[in-house]
């Protein structure tokens, strides 16, 4: 029987943005798939919409698909979707020569399947061609006699190193967006906020890093998103010592950046920890109302050891990977029996310097964020209608109840919105420039609770007295 598809729950309101590569040759009709944002909500529809291979080095989209409708903790979803491969251009040719059994035979390569052609033989009167599910091009004779063994197939085949960082940075020219400024779709294109911007596979290059932080800064002249970033886990940065002086040397150093170090096993399969850590965040908003108001931080993760580029298990303990929490990168700690996720700290974080108190903490910057999404979605509609005073008091109102909803849930600790007369002049007013000031006291993470155990000699009284 086939495998039964598993669906994300309903009602999930966190967006992920993850921009890569994937296997979109296995697709009739490519084109559809290339540079713009594909919303997906199960394993089955995205292998449906920008298809699927286990080569997560070649087609990183793949990774996050697997990790987000995969993962034993709580298949999650939607997750948003653009691959920058275009098979038109990053492709080769090649030949094969394929042994044929009993009719079928098949190519391993990352064939084209438009472009596979066998001389002398014509498509669906000698033979047809069609993708299995583990990825691979299954030729069937169809008369049962038309293909000799071997038989010699030409193709074009998909050339992934002919994908660059520039691909993925992309850009706007002409009209036509690219690789991460396709970010700018989501919205228009499926009425939902990005508000995960992440590239795994890509991340830990500067320029795509840059890149990304870029576009997650006030999307369609609106929306913030946080980025989530990963320190390569190589030669240059296979150490703890290592990963801290890479991430101050390539300034991943920025507030909306959450960056994690190293990569993780589960099963046999390596991902990177940003893929982690948005599957985490996503997770954990999912589970307290889609408010992110809790870190993911101590949050278990499907994964059975962290490891470094080379395979190799990254074996360090609790002690060790707070090292990496006091330079603001985010790791795995095994504790309790199970993995989690270990750092409620953004990329911006160094402890013991001086950090504006609303930055300290991953929640509280991405509650920033939720809160300024949330206002704009909330009021947008009141934007060109006349602002009188009835209005006025009633956009008061409506704010005041929702902040105090926050306050009462435990998600905020303090909420005031009010339209001061200072913060509004007439020069600003005739212009039709309104502005509600806001304060707001996010929830501070209880990152360590500390119990003071002190001896005394109280209890010594108690073997006296009271018997016969």
């Amino acid at each position: 029987m086939p495998t039964t598809d598993t669906l994300s729950p309903a009602g999930v309101a966190t967006l992920p943005v993850y921009i890569g590569t994937a296997p979109i040759h296995q697709l009739e009709d490519p084109s559809v798939a290339i540079n713009v944002p594909i919303l997906v909500n199960s394993f089955n529809e995205a292998k449906a919409k920008i298809g699927y291979s286990d080569d997560w080095d070649s087609f990183t989209l793949c990774e996050a698909v697997y990790a987000h409708f995969k993962n034993r903790i709580q298949p999650i979803g939607p997750i948003v979707l653009i691959n920058v491969l275009d098979p038109s251009k990053h492709k080769t040719a090649g030949t094969a020569s394929i042994a044929i059994t009993n009719g079928i035979g098949y190519i391993d390569e990352p064939a084209i399947i438009s472009t596979v052609a066998i001389t002398g033989k014509e498509r669906d009167t000698d033979y047809t061609v069609e993708y299995t599910a583990d990825g691979r091009i299954k030729l069937t004779d169809v008369t049962g006699k038309a293909l000799a063994n071997p038989t010699d197939v030409s193709f074009d085949k998909v050339d992934i190193k002919k994908v660059k960082s520039s691909d993925i940075i992309g850009g706007n020219t002409s009209g036509e967006r690219k690789g991460i400024s396709v970010v700018d779709l989501v919205y228009v294109t499926h009425k939902q906020i990005p508000t995960i911007l992440a590239a795994p596979g890509w991340s830990h290059i500067k320029e795509v890093k840059e890149a990304l932080v870029t576009a997650s800064q006030k999307i369609n002249g609106h929306w913030d998103a946080l980025v989530a970033a990963d320190i390569p886990s190589e030669s240059t940065s296979d150490t703890i010592t290592k990963a801290v002086a890479w991430k101050t040397a390539n300034g991943y150093t920025d507030i909306g950046v959450k960056v994690g170090w190293p990569k993780a096993n589960a099963a046999g399969r390596v991902f990177w920890a940003s893929t982690i850590m948005v599957v985490r965040m996503q997770q954990t908003d999912y589970t307290n109302g889609n408010v992110p108001y809790v870190s993911p931080s101590n949050k278990q993760v499907d994964i059975t050891s962290p490891v470094l580029e080379n395979g190799t298990n990254a074996i360090f303990d609790e002690v060790q990977a707070n090292e990496l929490n006091k330079n603001g990168i985010t790791t795995f700690n095994y504790r309790s029996g199970i993995w989690v996720l270990w750092g409620p700290h953004n990329a911006n974080y160094t402890y013991g310097a001086e950090i504006d108190p609303k930055n300290v903490f991953d929640a509280g910057i991405r509650m920033m964020m939720y809160m300024t999404n949330t206002f704009q979605d909330r009021f947008m509609a009141d934007v060109d209608g006349p602002l009188n005073r009835s209005k006025k008091d009633t956009i008061l109102n409506d704010a005041s109840t929702w902040l105090n909803s926050l306050i009462a849930d435990g998600k905020l600790l303090y909420g005031q919105i009010d339209f001061n007369e200072t913060s509004n002049p007439t020069s600003s007013i005739v212009e039709g420039d309104f502005v509600f000031d806001v304060q707001t006291t996010t929830a501070p993470v209880g990152k360590s609770l500390s119990f003071r155990l002190q001896y005394t000699t109280k209890g010594i009284n108690t073997l006296f007295g009271g018997g016969n």
